[in-house]
């Protein structure tokens, strides 16, 4: 991993601040769903919320877990639970899966930063292998452009098909319908966080190339990229997974790379699943790998921004040397040079002149004091003299 000296409540700051702008976008397909469906995505949103923040509750008590009741994570997992169901989720289905996106995928790891993985997808992995028929149960009239793409079928060429499609008039999830409104999603999150959009970006791209390269439907490879990016779960989860800051990779250019194989590998799994709708695998394969591509080789531009980031280490050096023009600006103000006492001219302080001649004093008279005890002693005398 590339150290890029970020201070650690930056990084706080900067994940509140991405919490805060999903809710906002997570908020538009609800109130389309609501829209749509009524009173039943009112309840299956609620209803999915209350479990997350009750296995919150549960994890904080008993786990001890580092995930705060307050935080907004608990709404983000749960609202992108519910919306990736359909609206005619039975009420068990809704619990069950918004439980394990919380009690398997978040509470081992500590809490939602920690985990290697986007829960609600891996919530609907789960959901996708344990109760298919009720998960792509969209809509008793129509079909899904999943179910269209998995058999080979097409949507009209006209323009009325295509509308349809991009207003989500045709049977999908409560979230993932209306592609105008998630279009709408993806110009804020371009707005707000570049960087972290720039991974959509090339996710969005990756998929058009493969739709075109590779379609599925013998219409038209223009109609085959509108199918696959208005089907399922493909530009839902480009919007809000593939920008997730704690799944995806640090540094600009890996956001990139990692962005268009994200892409690659959720038509790849598209392409050989036999489910409905499978590019929820292939999220959970992007996110696991996330990491591995912060460790490609660093740009001149990362480079330089690096180097200007290394503090300044002041060495200590074995001998002073003072330059001559700052000796130059020292005042002598209380200096005084005396040439005699030294060989060489030599500047003493005042204090340092004061001291040594009190010094020389104290010794000269002790020197002519004699004691009333001690006897004068002339040699070459006799002892009477």
């Amino acid at each position: 991993m590339v150290d890029t000296n970020i201070p650690q409540n930056s990084i706080d700051e900067s994940n509140r601040s991405a919490n805060i702008d999903t809710l906002l976008m997570l908020c538009v397909p609800l109130a389309v769903a609501i829209f749509t469906h009524g009173f039943v995505a009112v309840f299956n949103s609620i209803l999915s919320i209350v479990t997350c923040m009750l296995f919150t509750s549960i994890g904080k008590k008993v786990l001890h877990s580092e995930f705060p009741l307050k935080s907004p994570h608990s709404f983000i997992i749960g609202l992108s639970v519910a919306l990736l169901l359909p609206a005619s989720a039975p009420w068990w289905m809704t619990i069950l899966t918004s439980a394990f996106a919380m009690g398997v995928c978040v509470l081992p790891f500590g809490s939602p930063q920690k985990t290697p993985f986007v829960p609600s997808v891996t919530a609907l992995c789960f959901a996708t292998l344990c109760w298919p028929e009720e998960l792509f149960n969209y809509s008793p009239i129509g079909e899904s452009l999943g179910k269209m793409l998995l058999y080979g079928n097409s949507i009209n060429k006209n323009l009325v098909g295509v509308l349809e499609t991009l207003v989500g008039s045709v049977p999908s999830a409560m979230g993932t319908g209306c592609i105008l409104a998630l279009v709408g999603v993806l110009i804020f999150l371009a707005l707000r966080r570049p960087k972290d959009c720039l991974a959509t970006i090339c996710f969005i791209l990756a998929v058009g190339v493969m739709a075109m390269v590779f379609p599925r439907i013998s219409t038209g490879r223009t109609i085959s990229v509108i199918m696959e990016l208005c089907s399922g779960m493909i530009l839902f989860g480009a919007v809000f997974f593939i920008s997730s800051p704690v799944t995806a990779p640090k540094r600009t250019i890996s956001k990139a790379i990692w962005g268009f194989a994200s892409g690659i590998i959720c038509m790849l799994v598209r392409y050989v699943a036999p489910f409905e709708e499978s590019a929820c695998f292939g999220f959970v394969i992007a996110c696991a790998i996330s990491d591995y591509f912060d460790n490609l080789p660093l740009t001149r531009k990362e480079k330089k921004q690096i180097k200007e980031r290394e503090p300044y280490i002041e060495t200590e050096s074995t001998t002073s040397v003072v330059p001559e023009e700052i000796l130059d600006e020292i005042p002598d103000l209380f200096t005084v040079e005396i040439p005699e006492l030294v060989e060489g001219p030599e500047i003493i302080t005042e204090e340092q002149i004061s001291y040594e001649s009190e010094s020389l004093e104290s010794v000269i008279s002790e020197e002519n004091t004699v004691t009333d005890s001690e006897a004068p002693f002339i040699m070459g005398g006799d002892g009477d003299e």
